[in-house]
């Protein structure tokens, strides 16, 4: 949220430079991100000044350009060179030094430098006013209609007015500080409590306010609790134009584009006191009635941006007898609004139930400054005030008058709340020890009365506007803020427990996976657990129900994720789409689901591999990702937990959104899978190739994991030797038969099996196929001998011949 420093200026006398205020402010929970100079026109027309002219003549080799000596101040006389058709001896213009940055309205900014013009020296720029700012006009240079010193900053005779804006990042429970004198008052609060001054919040005047004794224009009825007061006015004769220069300065130091002066009004008083008004054509209004109510389900309505929305029955609207004028406090109807043609109008000042405001708002996806407002808490007594603050300055800027007597529908009155406290359970709880006047003083400054029950003992009433302040712990947190929570005390000594933890633990094993994964070349991503309904209905074995979110930010995060895949295909586009497509990402979180009429959650952990291996180089083959590479990676992820070949099998598996897949298990136990993603769903997230996904159940890891004791031993002391056979076998026949057969014959001796070679072609029989493996045996108590390894190679071709039908190729 932004705040003019020179608007908030107006409600209280601070004695404070921008930058000092930033500070104070953060201190006491408003937390200033920013604080940026502002200038009514840009650039601030720094650098330019007040030129008289003393001279001109035709230039000799232009007809259109005219040679001119003005005096800049100083005693100095600057030659320039001028194109305008109305400059003139004895003018008093606007100069542009060389050296000065203009900032012209359509177009870049530059800088003017001395330059020959056709042989002719200009000494800077004599400025029309849409060069500098200044208007959109373009028919010749500014000529002021009266004398001027030469030499007086442009910026100093226009009376511009230089700010600051500071830029709030503003909590949702601060519902009481989205406006200039919300922030007010918190300063006057903290003047009173730190600097013991006494600073009062000057509230715009409106005892000038007066409404005739007759009956309403606009009758009104409200037929719903979610309007908590509505208040309204009619004004007549009004004169809807462009508004004055300081109030479209007001709206465009904070951000807000002046539409017109009605609009303009309301903007204006809704950024000063935190009230959002609505002004209502009241030509418009059928029935010359307004009626609050819950809208139908199924109601068409056309709001401001053109757009025809759906309504779902929850909506709170504002109608006529015939039709919806308004979302109450999200955004007005099309045909209900201030024309160039309305001559009269319904204000409307109204308060509305947040949680209301904030469903609507969110379900039609609508963020407006009144929804900001309204969703976090307006204050229902300030209703009647805006609304008279907004009818003086109509009746000023516009020339309307109040024409009917002020609506205010009150029926159940927010009240003060109660809340009591004891001051030395606050003082427990923030650090402090505040003293019963200190505490009494810092209540008194944030308006809130207190009763002295007992001897430390006060019932409070807090006022409505502090919609975060219910609780015993929210008046800690109001003293700590006011006083400064560096004025906490630190302890002579912290106390810590340090809990002993021995062995593996889940946590370990999840930042050991992790940080593996990482150090070979992965980069570990956080996707959002909230993704769209959409993607789990791609996952046809999908038995379980999605955990559906209630009130969903948007479409797009109406549940908890089923799946781990498609916000990592999503993070996927969003890197190449930023030329950024080779990428191999891993991930640890939780998929959601409901199931058996309760939810439940599981730990998984998922990588992808797309675009190239390695990077682009002229020496590197750059080989896309392939089945092994895959397996490669879980094989050595997993032998980082003592799991050795053995333990590891790798089988086809059949999954949904992909077609090469293989399910991975240790000790016959399925711990994941992994595999190449089908090719439209990759088409469908705009991604091109090869997508490759791999995923572990933790829960599952955990399990075997935790049983695994961590061994340390010795270097082998015996040399490994190594063995190749080449094999003749069927094409349907696996690697892993082959892997797992070899484990079984040779237990003791065995250490690893790898293939290195695989043939099909003419040279075999048609339906075979070629497979060259090497075996490395060692033995950790001896040498092995010719005899030795000669016995475990014959019992291998022995098996491999007998119970998978292989052919022994002798070479």
């Amino acid at each position: 949220m932004n705040i003019s420093y020179n608007w908030l200026g107006s409600y209280i006398d601070h004695g404070m430079d921008a930058f000092e205020m930033a500070e104070q402010l953060t201190s006491c929970g408003l937390e200033v991100e920013s604080v940026e100079e502002y200038d009514s026109v840009p650039g601030g027309l720094k650098g330019l000044v007040i030129g008289h002219v003393l001279e001109t003549w035709k230039h000799p080799d232009a007809d259109k350009l005219t040679v001119t000596k003005v005096d800049v101040g100083g005693g100095q006389i600057n030659q320039i060179v001028c194109g305008a058709p109305n400059v003139a001896k004895d003018q008093f213009v606007v100069v542009a030094l060389p050296g000065t940055k203009i900032y012209p309205v359509n177009g870049e900014s530059f800088e003017i430098r001395k330059a020959k013009i056709r042989g002719e020296l200009s000494e800077g720029m004599i400025c029309a006013e849409d060069e500098i700012g200044l208007g959109t006009s373009h028919e010749g240079i500014i000529i002021l209609t009266e004398k001027v010193a030469a030499g007086t900053p442009a910026n100093e005779y226009f009376r511009l007015e230089s700010d600051h804006i500071l830029s709030i990042g503003l909590t949702p429970n601060r519902a009481d500080a989205v406006s200039h004198i919300g922030v007010a008052r918190d300063l006057s609060a903290l003047l009173r409590t730190r600097k013991d001054v006494e600073r009062k919040v000057l509230w715009p005047e409106i005892n000038a306010f007066a409404a005739p004794e007759k009956i309403p224009v606009i009758d009104v009825q409200v037929k719903s609790k979610d309007c908590v007061r509505y208040s309204g006015v009619h004004l007549r004769n009004i004169n809807v134009s462009e508004s004055p220069d300081w109030l479209k300065s007001r709206l465009l130091s904070v951000g807000l584009h002046p539409i017109n002066n009605i609009v303009d009004i309301t903007n204006f008083v809704q950024y000063e006191m935190g009230q959002p008004l609505h002004a209502f054509d009241a030509s418009k209004i059928k029935g010359r009635k307004v009626v609050v109510r819950s809208a139908r389900k199924g109601e068409k309505f056309v709001t401001l941006d053109e757009v025809e929305r759906e309504l779902k029955g929850s909506e709170l609207m504002i109608c006529d007898t015939d039709n919806g004028m308004c979302i109450a406090g999200v955004f007005g109807g099309l045909n209900s609004g201030v024309s160039s043609e309305t001559t009269e109008v319904f204000l409307e000042s109204a308060c509305f139930d947040p949680v209301s405001i904030r469903k609507t708002s969110k379900v039609h996806g609508l963020k407006t400054d009144a929804s900001f407002r309204f969703e976090r808490g307006t204050d229902p007594d300030v209703t009647i005030a805006a609304l008279k603050r907004a009818s003086l300055l109509i009746a000023e800027i516009c020339g309307g008058e109040v024409s009917s007597s002020v609506i205010d529908i009150y029926t159940e009155p927010v009240r003060f709340h109660d809340v009591k406290v004891s001051l030395n359970r606050i003082n427990q709880l923030n650090g402090l020890n505040t003293s019963p006047d200190k505490f009494e003083k810092i209540l008194s400054s944030l308006e809130i009365k207190a009763l002295k029950e007992s001897t430390g003992i006060y019932n409070l009433q807090v006022p409505p506007y502090r919609v975060d302040v219910r609780r015993e712990a929210d008046i800690a947190e109001e003293v700590i803020r006011l006083t400064g929570y560096d004025e906490v005390p630190l302890p002579e000594r912290m106390h810590m427990p340090m809990p002993a933890v021995a062995g593996n633990s889940p946590d370990k094993v999840r930042r050991k996976l992790l940080d593996f994964l990482v150090a070979n070349g992965f980069t570990e991503v956080m996707n959002n657990s909230l993704t769209t309904s959409s993607h789990s209905k791609q996952v046809a074995n999908n038995i379980s129900i999605p955990a559906v979110i209630r009130n969903p930010l948007s479409k797009d995060l109406d549940i908890l994720r089923t799946h781990m895949l498609f916000p990592m295909l999503q993070t996927a586009v969003y890197n190449s789409n930023r030329k950024r497509p080779d990428l191999r990402l891993v991930e640890n979180g939780f998929v959601y689901s409901f199931a058996d009429g309760k939810y439940s959650e599981s730990e998984k952990t998922s990588i992808l591999f797309c675009g190239n291996r390695y990077p682009e180089n002229w020496m590197n083959d750059n080989k896309g990702y392939t089945p092994y590479y895959i397996k490669s990676v879980l094989n050595s992820t997993l032998h980082s937990f003592g799991f050795n070949v053995t333990q590891l099998t790798y089988t086809p598996f059949q999954h949904d959104l992909m077609n090469t897949c293989m399910q991975v298990s240790v000790d016959a136990k399925v711990i994941g899978y992994a595999g190449k993603i089908l090719t439209g769903i990759v088409r469908e997230f705009d991604l091109t190739g090869d997508v490759w996904y791999g995923e572990l159940d933790m829960s599952a890891l955990y399990k075997k994991v935790l049983k695994v004791s961590g061994q340390i031993a010795e270097p082998p002391k015996y040399p490994e030797v190594r063995r190749d056979l080449s094999l003749i076998l069927d094409k349907n026949l696996e690697f892993a038969q082959l892997e797992n057969m070899a484990y079984q014959t040779e237990r003791k001796l065995l250490r690893s099996v790898n293939l290195f070679d695989i043939y099909e072609g003419d040279r075999i029989e048609k339906g075979k196929k070629s497979y060259a493996m090497s075996f490395h045996l060692r033995d950790d108590e001896k040498t092995l001998t010719d005899k030795d390894i000669e016995k475990v190679m014959n019992k291998l071709m022995a098996n491999f011949e007998s119970k998978l039908g292989a052919i022994v190729r002798k070479s």
